[in-house]
């Protein structure tokens, strides 16, 4: 089945709470540090985008609005 939107995390808005890293079954999120050895602020990055299967349990779990599903063009 192909995948019909990728989540786009908007860095303004996420907290770096990680409720959608925990809820992502194909472990395609993860907490990105702003400084080296994890300091400062954190947030999600999507970081495997071709394991990602669009399922958006990312969007229903963040309690901040900070993702939103984005359509992906469709392959040739």
């Amino acid at each position: 089945m192909p995948r019909l939107a990728l989540p786009s995390i908007n860095p303004d808005r996420c907290t770096g709470c990680g409720r959608c890293v925990a809820a992502c079954p194909e472990h395609v999120l993860w907490l990105q540090a702003e400084k080296a050895n994890g300091m400062g602020d954190k947030h999600a990055v999507l970081h495997d985008v071709p394991g990602c299967t669009g399922c958006a349990k990312c969007v229903l779990v963040c309690p901040f609005d900070a993702i939103d599903m984005v359509r992906v063009p469709p392959s040739p």
